[in-house]
């Protein structure tokens, strides 16, 4: 008892919130805890806010749209939720932040015992601008068997949610079935229907959630004014070459000089640019267009 005391103690001196009050508190208190330890800036909450959830073994794809919508959603001014985790948490967080905007990571511990661990650093970043919450008391050590009930407490403070990538197992289709039972839209991004860690996405599309490919589809339904066009950079007629050969699948630089006849030094030069053009990216030995 004294050492909870301690850490409570210690806990306070660094501004730890319980917050108990609407909006909060969703509309089923049986399944949403009664209150929410707290640190960082609790009007985060107030602003539009988006769940962007998905497996912890993320591929490349999945990772770099977690990234993507993550950013152009703190961009637009959408407060981004996730919880923390690695993978597709970490990714839209590091995307939110990139974008100097605003998230929230809804732990499965105890606000003074991040998880895991290796996130103390980003964990430290996301409570410097936005909020870090668990339903947990101080001290927690995360619990399988409680990971469902923190998926349900993210879709209860998001106005919707967006599975990136979601097996056929994943913890990330709890919270979109959450967010469902809630009355709250449920976005989801496709990807290559021969990749296992989209088959639990796609079955959330077959049952009705909506689809999406650009982060302007969600700001619609929350009313939200569009990001401005980017503006794409003009290419080369070998760097074209390249792109439309990568808008069909990943392909290796040797799998590309196949298919095209460009000289490998050529087919090297040009993927280096578009890599730093944030056009391309790698996966593996492969490129791929990025999202």
């Amino acid at each position: 008892m004294k050492a909870n005391l301690t850490a409570l103690a210690a806990m306070d001196r660094e501004g730890l919130l319980v917050l108990e009050d609407p909006p909060y508190r969703m509309v089923d208190p049986i399944h949403f805890p009664p209150a929410l330890f707290a640190l960082g800036d609790v009007s985060v909450l107030e602003r539009p806010r988006v769940a962007i959830v998905g497996t912890r073994s993320a591929s490349t794809y999945g990772l770099a749209v977690a990234h993507k919508f993550g950013e152009s959603l703190a961009q637009a001014g959408v407060t981004v939720i996730s919880g923390g985790a690695l993978g597709v948490d970490a990714a839209s967080h590091e995307g939110a932040l990139n974008a100097s905007g605003l998230t929230v990571a809804v732990l499965p511990s105890g606000v003074d015992k991040i998880y895991p661990p290796r996130h103390r650093d980003l964990c430290r970043r996301i409570r410097e601008v936005g909020l870090l919450v668990s339903q947990f008391p101080l001290g927690h050590s995360p619990i399988q068997t409680e990971f469902q009930q923190r998926n349900v407490t993210i879709a209860a403070l998001a106005d919707a949610v967006l599975v990136v990538e979601a097996p056929e197992k994943s913890g990330a289709l709890g919270t979109a079935g959450a967010a469902n039972e809630q009355g709250k839209p449920v976005f989801v991004v496709p990807g290559n229907i021969t990749m296992n860690g989209f088959r639990g996405s796609h079955a959330l599309i077959r049952d009705g959630a909506t689809l999406v490919d650009h982060p302007d589809q969600i700001l619609e339904v929350l009313d939200m004014d569009a990001m401005p066009a980017r503006i794409l950079p003009s290419f080369t007629p070998d760097q074209q070459v390249i792109i439309d050969l990568l808008a069909m699948e990943p392909l290796s630089p040797d799998e590309i000089g196949e298919r095209c006849g460009l000289d490998p030094a050529t087919i090297l030069a040009e993927l280096t640019t578009l890599e730093m053009e944030a056009m391309v990216m790698r996966s593996g030995v492969k490129y791929q267009m990025k999202p």
